[in-house]
C-alpha cells in the first residue's frame, strides 16, 4: 500500500519581482521517504524549500501539508512543518537544553508537555549527554544535530533541510544522514536539497532535479544518476498546459503501446525505442495540439548538475 502524502506542491510558481524562480513545480513528498532535491545553484531549490516551509507565498498554485494549506489554515500548517536552515539557527551562549525550551515556547508548548518534548528529542539527535553544555563548544556536526533537534521538537510529519551537510566533515556527514535514516523510519517526510550526487544517490529514496526553476525529473537515484540503456530513449518535457483527459487517452492511443506517456501535472515524460522514435512521437504531439515549453533528454540535465556540483567542489575552501 502506497505511504500517504504529506507534502504535495501543485503547479507552483515563485517570483521574486519579475524573475521566475519557480515555473509550475509539482512535486510530492510521501511519509517514510526521503527526497533530495538536486540541481545547480540558481535552479530553484532554497525556493522550493522556502514555499515548502510556508515562508513564501507563491504567485500560483497550491502548497499543502497532509491537506492543509497555509491559506487556509496558517497555524495547523506552520505546526506540521519543521525547517532546518543551512546555517545553524541557535543560540550559542544557551545550552542544548535551554535553545529546546525556548524554541519549544515559540511553538506555544509549556510545562510538563515541553520538559517532555525536550529530553525527547535531545535522545532522537543523540544529544542528552551535552544536555547542560553551552552550545559556543559544540563541534559542527553538534550544532547541526541540535538545529535538526528544534524542527524536529514539535514532531512534524514534515522535514525541509536546506544542504544540511554544506559545512560538515565526512563523519558528521554520515551520521547526519543516519539520522534522516532513521526519522524517515519513524514515519517522517523528508525533502532536502544538495548539490553532491553521492548524497542524493546514497542517502535518497528519490531524486528531483531542478533546472531553471523547473522541475525537469524525478525517480529513484538508479533511474536518474546512472546511464540509462541504451536501447530506451527518454524526454521530459514541461508542458505550457495540461491536455484534457480525453485528448491524454486519444495520444496515448495513437503512439502505441511501445511508447511511453506520462503526464503528471505539467510535467510530460517521454519514452520509446530509439530517438528516432522518440522524435516520431514527438513530432505526434507536437501536431495534436501539445504546447512544450521546454523539453530535454535527462542525461543532458544531469551532465549539467554534475558539473555543477564539481565546480562547487573544486572552489570550496
Amino acid at each position: 500500500m502506497p505511504l500517504p502524502v504529506a507534502l504535495s506542491l501543485i503547479d507552483v510558481t515563485v517570483r521574486y519581482g519579475e524573475r521566475v524562480a519557480l515555473a509550475g513545480v509539482s512535486l510530492e513528498v510521501r511519509r517514510g521517504e526521503i527526497v533530495g532535491l538536486l540541481g545547480p545553484n540558481g535552479s530553484g531549490k532554497s525556493s522550493t524549500l522556502a514555499v515548502a516551509a510556508g515562508i513564501l507565498e507563491p504567485a500560483s498554485g497550491t502548497v499543502q501539508i497532509e491537506g492543509r494549506s497555509r491559506a487556509s489554515d496558517p497555524r495547523g500548517f506552520a505546526f506540521r512543518v519543521g525547517l532546518v536552515p543551512q546555517e545553524p539557527a541557535i543560540y550559542e551562549e544557551f545550552t542544548a537544553y535551554e535553545n529546546l525550551t525556548f524554541f519549544g515556547e515559540l511553538y506555544g508548548l509549556s510545562g510538563s508537555d515541553l520538559r517532555r518534548r525536550v529530553v525527547r528529542t535531545l535522545a532522537r539527535v543523540q544529544l542528552t549527554e551535552r544536555a547542560h553544555d553551552r552550545v559556543g563548544s559544540f563541534s559542527g556536526g553538534m550544532k547541526q544535530r541540535l538545529n535538526l533537534a528544534i524542527a524536529l521538537l514539535h514532531d512534524p510529519p514534515v522535514l525541509l533541510l536546506d544542504e544540511p551537510t554544506a559545512a560538515l566533515d565526512p563523519a558528521s556527514r554520515d551520521s547526519l544522514f543516519a539520522d534522516l535514516a532513521r526519522f524517515r523510519d519513524d514515519g517522517h517526510a523528508i525533502l532536502l536539497t544538495t548539490h553532491h550526487l553521492d548524497e542524493a544517490e546514497g542517502g535518497c529514496d528519490r531524486v528531483a532535479v531542478l533546472e531553471g526553476g523547473r522541475l525537469i525529473a524525478c525517480g529513484g537515484p538508479a533511474e536518474l544518476l546512472r546511464p540509462r540503456p541504451a536501447d530506451r530513449a527518454i524526454l521530459y518535457g514541461h508542458l505550457r498546459t495540461r491536455p484534457p483527459k480525453f485528448l491524454e487517452k486519444a495520444l496515448r492511443r495513437r503512439l502505441g503501446s511501445h511508447v511511453e506517456l506520462e503526464i503528471t501535472g505539467r510535467r510530460l515524460r517521454l519514452a520509446a525505442a530509439s530517438n528516432e522514435e522518440l522524435g516520431y512521437a514527438l513530432a505526434a504531439l507536437l501536431a495534436d495540439g501539445v504546447e512544450l515549453e521546454a523539453y530535454r533528454t535527462p542525461a543532458g540535465a544531469l551532465e549539467r548538475a554534475l558539473r555543477a556540483d564539481t565546480t562547487a567542489r573544486g572552489s570550496s575552501p
